[in-house]
């Protein structure tokens, strides 16, 4: 249960500390523009409402090294990795940008790179290259 409050507290915190204009998308069954469910298979092996996850969300999950958490510690990772991508959209891709990011999520998540790198490629492939 803590793990949740302190990945939930991260997400808000970068949500917080960046641009006033950036905004983490509320948790939600669905978001907008996400991908379609495709295929079901249970990364999680402890909650079988991850299967019914959209597939972006899944691969984020494995490609994070969330997959094997809880439901809610997943939905609290998955929320910021949307929150990172809000800030790169809002405050530029730069490599400085996302080191600021990885080094803010460190106290929360395990490997802060890994998890930036997989919000980008599952959130914003836009932002799949520093400028």
């Amino acid at each position: 249960m803590s793990r949740i409050l302190i990945i939930s507290a991260a997400a808000a915190a970068l949500v917080c500390a960046g641009s006033p204009a950036v905004w983490a998308h509320p948790q939600s069954g669905t978001r907008p523009g996400a991908a379609a469910t495709t295929g079901i298979h249970n990364p999680a092996g402890k909650d079988d409402s991850v299967a019914q996850l959209p597939f972006n969300d899944r691969e984020f999950l494995r490609a994070s090294a969330f997959d094997d958490e809880t439901r809610p510690v997943q939905d609290g990772a998955i929320a910021l990795a949307h929150a990172q991508c809000d800030y790169l959209d809002q405050a530029g891709n730069t490599s400085a940008n996302r080191t600021y990011l990885a080094e803010e999520a460190r106290p929360f998540v395990e490997y802060p790179y890994l998890f930036l790198a997989a919000a980008v490629g599952s959130y914003c492939p836009r932002h799949g290259t520093t400028g």
